[in-house]
């Protein structure tokens, strides 16, 4: 079986088990592409080769989301808040949306080291400190 191949046969698999086609599968980047490095063969060629089977692969952050027909424009699931607020420090929906968004995929790539020293910090800053670096944020996220 030739290399490219063996790397398809096996990210079908995998996603297969994860509930593809019915579902958005996310596989980790680094395992995809050290499977591709082993296999002496190109990512975008395995990519490529798949969307000929109609699973279209796209590398967002450290994963690759392998998408369906069905599910190709769908958005990524994300956790939804209970009642979010509709104006958090004079942020619209949409800019609080791209900051719990920007914040929540930096911190999917945090050690737990990492998670417990901004808990440290965060737990020592102060009420006034706290304001001021939701709003400084808010800004930096405020639609043009």
């Amino acid at each position: 079986m030739e290399e490219t191949h063996i790397v398809e046969a096996s990210i079908r698999q995998s996603i297969e088990k994860n509930g593809f086609p019915e579902k958005i599968v996310r596989l980790p980047f680094k395992a995809v592409y050290q499977s591709c490095k082993t296999h002496a063969t190109s990512l975008s060629d395995v990519l490529k080769n798949l969307e000929t089977q109609s699973i279209f692969g796209k590398i967002e952050g450290d994963f690759i989301e392998f998408r369906s027909p069905q599910t190709r424009n769908h958005q990524t699931q994300k956790t939804p808040e209970a009642n979010p607020p509709v104006d958090f420090m004079g942020m619209p929906g949409t800019a609080q949306g791209n900051l719990m968004e920007t914040a929540r995929k930096y911190m999917e790539n945090m050690t737990p080291e990492q998670k417990a020293e901004m808990q440290k910090k965060v737990d020592s800053m102060s009420e006034e400190e706290k304001k001021n670096i939701l709003q400084m944020l808010s800004q930096q996220f405020k639609p043009n």
